[in-house]
């Protein structure tokens, strides 16, 4: 029996012989919340800001913007620094836990390229590019059209940007979709 939350996914082995029990390795010693500012960057065209520098992360819908602005689906790029002590790095392991996200999310550190996430939960092993001092973190986070297909569908035809054959309709209520976090760090035992 496998038991897979919404969206879920896993991989299953079959091989010969005796089975064999899954044993974490990663024991939690400590988490550190990734707090402060986050910038958020919005292509061009959807009636959202360019940037927006926000202290909380929550849903696109959730964000003070426009009705339309709310109801944006595609792509935003959210960065943030955090600093790791020296005992942090030398830790035994370290993962970024993204908490909430809805629905991909491709992460960044330093300028290096780590993993695409796409099913809870959203977390990823960083040992290996985290470092000392400053770090530079980006997350992009891509969502599905639901939300601007329900925006476009109150909208007059000769004012959608939008279109689909059969779509969700401008009743339905808007999804959360974005980075709602929590994001931190979680460090393992030695």
């Amino acid at each position: 029996d496998l038991s897979l939350p919404e969206s879920g996914s896993c991989f299953v082995v079959i091989h010969d012989g005796e089975p064999q029990p899954y044993v974490e390795k990663f024991e939690i010693a400590q988490e550190k919340p990734i707090g402060g500012e986050w910038t958020l960057s919005f292509p061009e065209g959807w009636d959202v800001p360019a940037q927006v520098k926000v202290k909380e992360l929550k849903a696109w819908k959730d964000l003070d913007f426009s009705a339309e602005g709310k109801a944006f689906s595609g792509s935003v790029k959210y960065s943030t620094k955090f600093v790791a002590d020296k005992a942090d790095v030398q830790s035994g392991g370290v993962k970024l836990d993204l908490g909430k996200v809805d629905m991909i999310a491709t992460v960044n550190l330093d300028g290096k390229a780590l993993a695409t996430v796409w099913c809870a939960p959203y977390s990823l092993d960083i040992s290996k590019a985290i470092v000392e001092g400053e770090n530079e973190l980006e997350i992009e986070v891509t969502s599905t059209w639901f939300n601007r297909l329900v925006y476009d569908a109150a909208q007059p035809e000769s004012e959608r940007k939008t279109w689909t054959i059969s779509g969700p309709s401008a009743n339905n209520a808007l999804r959360e979709s974005g980075l709602m976090g929590p994001v931190k760090l979680v460090f393992g035992k030695k």
